[in-house]
């Protein structure tokens, strides 16, 4: 009797749909009878004739009704059988995605194609999350080493002059004091590119929108570098086609990230005898390119400068007095402006490329 049962529970859908398709040919064969019957007597039709008749209905009739109720058992199976794979996804939380097709239901088929693009987002979105974590697990590490080793100095020297105050000549006092102040402004600069990074990569931050002459901001950006570059004998110019570019933007932001350009174009543009900004109108955007003719980015490094950390030399040192967060800052600065950056190195010029558009549309900008 269990077994039975079993068998039954298993088998109900099959069971069900012979049930009715026997009852629907059963139906369909005694209206057939009965009004080949009328016909019969209305038209005067031969036995043979009537036969004939007779069987040829039956014959299509009961091929149309077993097909489709073979058709209608054959969706429900696979109905059936996607919401018992989607109990099973659901239950292991997985992003597993449905192998098999249902060619005789469309509708169920569009079901799979639905769960199968969840799952693949599913599991883009997980390895996201994975990566994302890599990454803050690497960012804790970075900035830990990059802390620790101007603070074991500062402790270091100040600890010379705290045990050994009376022993140390006044020269040595000095230096002491000036190494351990050089490493507290280096600590000073990573803790501010931390916080100015923290704010690109905030999804509810709040960029203050003005409408700004591009042409303007480029001039107040290299008359602010004209005793440092003339110093490193480095020209500095700029073009803007056409000459006036009126655009909307963060000014505060888009300095810094102009700034940060241009910083680095001294610190790693080594034999750089110019740092040019240009900028086009293109369509609906502007396209701004920050140039010098300093020694070349490798292509190996080229698609990772704008990574967090990343520095170009193969070593984590800071002779250079960067954090690895200049370019960083200005990747999120660009994006909260819907913007892109990339750069080109060749053995002639290096650029760094932005892309902004001339109007600022979407929630989260305040417009002045």
């Amino acid at each position: 009797m269990k077994r039975l049962v079993v068998f039954f529970r298993r088998n109900r859908t099959k069971i069900y749909f012979a049930v009715v398709t026997i009852l629907l040919l059963l139906l369909f064969t005694f209206v057939v009878n009965m009004g080949i019957i009328v016909l019969r007597g209305q038209w005067s039709l031969s036995l043979p004739m009537t036969q004939w008749l007779t069987f040829l209905v039956l014959i299509i009739g009961n091929l149309s009704i077993l097909f489709w109720q073979y058709l209608r058992w054959r969706q429900s199976e696979s109905l059936i059988r996607l919401i018992r794979d989607l109990r099973q996804i659901a239950s292991q939380n997985s992003d597993m995605t449905i192998a098999w097709h249902a060619p005789y239901a469309p509708k169920t088929q569009a079901l799979i194609n639905v769960s199968n693009q969840i799952a693949q987002n599913t599991r883009k979105i997980r390895e996201e999350e994975r990566q994302s974590e890599r990454s803050k697990d690497e960012m804790i590490t970075n900035i830990s080493h990059d802390l620790r080793t101007p603070l074991t100095a500062i402790i270091g020297y100040l600890g010379l002059v705290e045990m050994n105050g009376d022993s140390i000549s006044t020269a040595d006092r000095n230096k002491y004091i000036h190494t351990a102040y050089d490493k507290s402004n280096q600590m000073k600069v990573l803790v501010e590119d931390l916080f100015e990074f923290s704010k690109t990569q905030a999804h509810d931050a709040v960029l203050n929108i003005t409408t700004l002459s591009l042409g303007d901001l480029f001039a107040q950006l290299l008359a602010s570098y004209e005793l440092e570059a003339r110093d490193r004998h480095i020209k500095l110019t700029q073009m803007t086609n056409p000459e006036l570019i009126i655009f909307e933007g963060d000014s505060d932001k888009l300095a810094r990230a102009l700034m940060n350009l241009i910083t680095n174009a001294f610190k790693y543009g080594d034999g750089a005898t110019f740092i040019k900004l240009t900028a086009q109108v293109k369509e609906s955007q502007v396209e701004i390119h920050v140039i010098n003719d300093g020694v070349a980015i490798s292509s190996d490094a080229i698609g990772d400068i704008f990574d967090r950390f990343y520095r170009v030399e193969s070593s984590r040192n800071s002779k250079t007095g960067g954090t690895g967060l200049g370019l960083a800052i200005v990747k999120g600065i660009i994006e909260q402006h819907h913007g892109e950056v990339f750069a080109r190195s060749n053995s002639e010029l290096t650029s760094v490329i932005m892309t902004l558009p001339l109007k600022q549309i979407g929630a989260g900008n305040e417009k002045n």
